[in-house]
């Protein structure tokens, strides 16, 4: 026996027309000689890779990013054709297979090299194989994550690229403060298109490079032959408050309320009683709650949804399944309110009041919540 599914309870509506937009933004941002690697790692923030990444691909995106060889696998089964890099190290159990993708699979997996030894090692198996492998070599200019150390790295590049079977498909690092340090990210850059020239003066000059994340694009002066790695822009998200470049939009989070009572005076809202009503509040359940990454950290920060054409204040804490919200009388159980994006707070100021940054917000929308592709 068939039956209608039930309106969801919590979903998120994921505007792909605004996201393609957005990735037209980023290509413009990366000028005549430069290119676009979308980043959509950790199942494209949270949002849907399968929705994603072909929709990424329509846009005429150069290349995309990953964190894991799960992920660029999921990326060819998915029929994409751009390549794709590695951005952490892949493990050494890993190494074989991410060399093997490079021969007859739909695109290249460009796996990072984060030391000597890892292009050591992936030099082996290509001799061993009779093959090449191309890598993108990582050189740490400030991040502190993975990275070949800024004063090794001219000489280390250099060894690297001596290796029969390896070839450098291109150099990176990775701006650790472009949102925030003007002064030191300044100096970064400086150093780090010193430590290109120097390269191509001893001969090394890969056909690409890549420093910028989202803050870097938007921010930043593009230099030749760059490519910009973007994730959190392509959201429609902007790391700089600042910026005017004309993002759009693209997640918008609603929950259903699933019991409207009016509560009266004096009574405790949600665990701990932090909240307690000093007068008759007509009082909206939602069935959202951290289980499903709305964060319990917006308790007693101001936190808001919409609910019709209203701001409706969150009372109390959040809960694992549901949170509260002071609701307009006409609020009758199954509309929708609007937690984030649309009319409601957008990304930024959710994550402001939860004392975290919108990357996180994203990322964390639980399996709960319901991925809706908008073309």
């Amino acid at each position: 026996m068939s039956h209608t599914p039930a309106p969801h309870r919590t979903w998120v509506e994921i505007d792909l027309t605004a996201l393609r937009h957005n990735a037209g933004v980023a290509r413009r941002l990366a000028g005549p000689d430069g290119g676009v690697m979308a980043v959509v790692k950790a199942d494209a923030y949270g949002l849907g890779t399968r929705w994603i990444a072909p929709a990424l691909a329509t846009a005429g995106i150069d290349a995309f990013a990953v964190s894991t060889l799960t992920e660029a696998c999921e990326l060819h089964s998915l029929g994409i054709t751009a390549p794709v890099y590695l951005l952490s190290p892949a493990t050494p159990a890993e190494q074989s297979a991410v060399v093997a993708t490079q021969h007859g699979a739909a695109s290249p997996i460009i796996p990072a090299v984060a030391s000597e030894e890892d292009a050591i090692h992936y030099a082996a198996i290509a001799a061993a194989i009779g093959t090449t492998v191309a890598v993108h070599v990582v050189i740490d200019t400030g991040m502190g994550r993975i990275g070949i150390l800024e004063n090794e790295a001219l000489a280390t590049v250099l060894r690297i690229a001596s290796l029969p079977g390896l070839v450098i498909d291109s150099i990176g690092s990775h701006l650790p403060s472009a949102d925030e340090d003007e002064i030191f990210t300044a100096a970064q850059i400086t150093r780090y298109h010193a430590l290109l020239k120097a390269l191509a003066t001893a001969g090394v000059q890969p056909a690409r490079h890549h420093i910028a994340n989202s803050a870097g694009t938007l921010k930043l002066r593009r230099h030749n032959r760059e490519l910009v790695r973007t994730g959190l822009m392509l959201c429609g998200i902007s790391p700089i408050p600042e910026s005017r470049e004309p993002l759009q939009p693209v997640v918008t989070w609603y929950a259903r309320v699933v019991s409207v009572r009016t509560l009266p005076a004096g009574h405790g809202i949600s665990y701990g009683r932090t909240f307690v009503t000093p007068h008759p509040i007509r009082v909206a359940t939602l069935a959202v709650g951290y289980a499903d990454g709305y964060p319990r950290h917006l308790s007693g920060q101001g936190a808001w949804v919409q609910l019709g054409n209203q701001r409706c204040p969150v009372l109390g804490r959040i809960t694992m399944d549901q949170i509260m919200v002071e609701a307009p009388a006409s609020t009758q159980p199954g509309e929708a309110a609007t937690l984030m994006g649309g009319h409601g707070p957008d990304a930024t100021e959710l994550a402001t009041r939860a004392g975290t940054i919108p990357y996180e917000i994203i990322c964390g929308l639980g399996r709960r919540v319901v991925r809706v592709p908008i073309s």
